[in-house]
């Protein structure tokens, strides 16, 4: 896919998504699955006993509604909701270990957060869970597809934890690109604004993100981006990546933070007090 393209097109004219139920899908199901179609702005598609390859062929954005929610199937397999790898960081923050990605965010008291490339989720329900309380967590998601899945999560998800369950419905999920969002915000609308762009080479430890690959491409993160978004925080924007060597000789206020034993890090920009 060429993602150029795609963007330009979400900025013309949202592309349609559809929704249709697993095949042996009951009654009860269907009319779950209506009725979130509705809810997110899809085109619910009567099953019929038609064969997903059928109906692939024909629909190009399409969500197939199970037991366990709305579903993305691609040829490298299947994606549904799940907490995923936000449940052990949870865990390792209640046990006093911490978390890299909140010391990099290192807010001190209630903020305004805004993840603008949610994904998976599992950065924005860290936040959600890990923020100072009375934090507000939003998020932005690209790909029309994982972001009805993820607010499919944040809005209905029940963990066997309340807490967890709480912190997800403190998320607020657009779909958006976020170039579109930090332009239409005013000047210093949140406190810290994240940033974790795709990598140009996949971690191939990545299993979770196997079945996206061909379904979410963000644009590389430009400096113009990092600019604005300087504009548009009030405190610090933060960066998850692997190489920060463009940015080293652009920005004197750049301080980057990893772990000892994990080639990902955080680049954190503190924002102009003028």
């Amino acid at each position: 896919m060429n993602w150029q393209s795609y963007l330009n097109g979400l900025k013309m004219e949202k592309m349609p998504v559809y929704v249709t139920t697993s095949l042996k899908g009951e009654v009860s199901l269907k009319d779950e699955a209506k009725a979130w179609a509705d809810e997110v702005d899809a085109r619910f598609l009567p099953r019929r006993g038609r064969k997903e390859e059928e109906l692939y062929n024909q629909y190009e954005n399409l969500i197939i509604y199970t037991n366990m929610g709305p579903e993305i199937r691609t040829e490298g397999g299947s994606h549904h909701f799940h907490p995923s790898m936000a449940e052990l960081r949870i865990r390792q923050i209640d046990s006093g270990k911490g978390d890299r990605f909140l010391d990099a965010v290192a807010a001190t008291g209630p903020v305004k957060f805004l993840d603008c490339t949610c994904g998976l989720g599992s950065d924005a329900l860290v936040a959600s869970y890990g923020l100072p309380r009375g934090s507000c967590v939003d998020a932005v998601e690209a790909s029309p597809l994982l972001a009805r899945v993820t607010a499919w999560g944040f809005s209905r998800y029940v963990h066997e934890r309340r807490d967890v369950t709480d912190a997800l419905r403190h998320i607020q999920l657009s779909h958006d690109t976020y170039e579109s969002v930090l332009t239409s915000i005013e000047d210093r609308s949140y406190d810290i604004i994240y940033f974790d762009p795709m990598f140009t080479r996949p971690v191939q430890e990545s299993s979770n993100f196997t079945p996206l690959r061909d379904v979410v491409c963000h644009a590389p993160l430009t400096t113009d981006m990092i600019d604005l978004a300087l504009c548009k925080a009030g405190k610090r924007v933060v960066i998850k990546g692997r190489d920060f060597s463009e940015l080293t000789g652009k920005y004197d206020n750049l301080k980057v933070g990893g772990g000892r034993y994990s080639r990902i890090s955080y680049a954190v920009l503190e924002c102009s007090r003028k």
